[in-house]
């Protein structure tokens, strides 16, 4: 009776795996397919805000929905108005970026809802770097995020209904919050480095763009663990993700159609997903290596051009490997001149 017992419970835990697999995995490929078919502003990206939304057993409510989006609005509108002060003048803008952005760090340790607070961080690294070339250019990227995440919230919905929930699905973890004292020491560190290099791009008018954001959700993923596993992990994971979008990629360039590119796209990312929801230790590393398929993949398929998709992707790589090494040797160095704990008082 017991081993029937176990046996149970043990094939509901496969069932609940393989539904949130699938939930996953078909939102992604689906997202990807309509982003790589209407290629609006920074659509590649859109695929990578789903699977926040999918993390528990059920999807938002309505109201929460409304209310994520406003804010979203709300936050890429004001930090394109500090976009345009970057250009106006940019010496205030560097005063103020450091302060700010140790704002934002503090509060994304301190508990802040996920999506919010990585609109403010792109809006605080990306919007201003491309304000430097135009306003105009700054409001599309801004807007592409709002429309990027709320096609996410569509599909979500979607999702739920296609693949509904079963019973014991577990329910979103909630955010770790770190002590007042230990999260303002990552905030400092953090803004150092992602709001240094963002000043320096801006300084030495560097185009590669969208790389201090990559050292911004490297350090991130990092935590700043005091072991080189996580940071060997991280570097691993980029290299799976860049080779699987390398082979994905020439296989779409031999046979440039959007049907192959679907039969292709959806078993490699519920391949994906399901080590992304397995639970396993290294399973944030395989969401990891699913957002690096998606960066370099979605970002060098757009005209189905060998020349310029070889380009984009070459190029990509590159943004994604300097990000991880920066971020990696960046973190141990500010790891290694952290002060020591104070002792605990009995």
């Amino acid at each position: 009776m017991h081993t029937e017992a176990s046996t149970s419970a043990t094939d509901d835990a496969h069932r609940i795996l393989d539904r949130r697999a699938l939930r996953l995995g078909v939102g992604v490929t689906a997202i990807f397919l309509i982003a790589a078919y209407f290629q609006w502003t920074l659509a590649y990206l859109a695929p990578i805000f789903l699977p926040l939304l999918l993390r528990g057993a059920r999807p938002m409510r309505a109201a929460e929905a409304i209310k994520l989006l406003v804010a979203l609005l709300a936050v890429m509108i004001g930090t394109y108005v500090l976009s345009a002060m970057s250009r106006q003048m940019p010496l205030l803008f560097a005063l103020l970026l450091l302060p700010l952005m140790f704002a934002t760090f503090r509060w994304w340790f301190r508990g802040a809802p996920v999506m919010v607070f990585l609109m403010v961080l792109i809006g605080l690294v990306l919007t201003p770097l491309m304000a430097k070339a135009s306003l105009d250019a700054a409001w599309d990227v801004s807007m592409s995020f709002v429309w990027n995440i709320g096609l996410c919230v569509v599909m979500s919905y979607v999702l739920f209904v296609l693949f509904p929930s079963l019973p014991g699905e577990p329910e979103a973890k909630p955010a770790s919050v770190l002590p007042a004292r230990e999260a303002s020491w990552h905030a400092a560190a953090l803004a150092v480095i992602v709001g240094g290099f963002t000043i320096a791009y801006l300084a030495f008018d560097w185009h590669n763009v969208h790389t201090p954001l990559y050292i911004a959700v490297y350090a991130i993923t990092l935590g700043f663990s005091r072991t080189a596993g996580l940071a060997a992990g991280i570097l691993v994971a980029n290299v799976v993700g860049g080779v699987t979008a390398t082979v994905m990629y020439e296989l779409t360039a031999m046979a440039p159609s959007f049907a192959f590119l679907a039969v292709l796209t959806l078993p490699v990312m519920v391949i994906f997903a399901r080590a992304v929801v397995s639970e396993a230790p290294w399973a944030p590393l395989a969401s990891f290596a699913m957002s690096v398929v998606l960066l370099i993949f979605g970002a060098a398929i757009g005209s189905y051009d060998p020349d310029t998709g070889a380009e984009d992707m070459a190029y990509r790589l590159f943004e994604l490997g300097i990000a991880a090494i920066i971020a990696v040797a960046a973190t141990f160095v500010l790891e290694a001149f952290r002060p020591a704990a104070p002792p605990a008082t009995p």
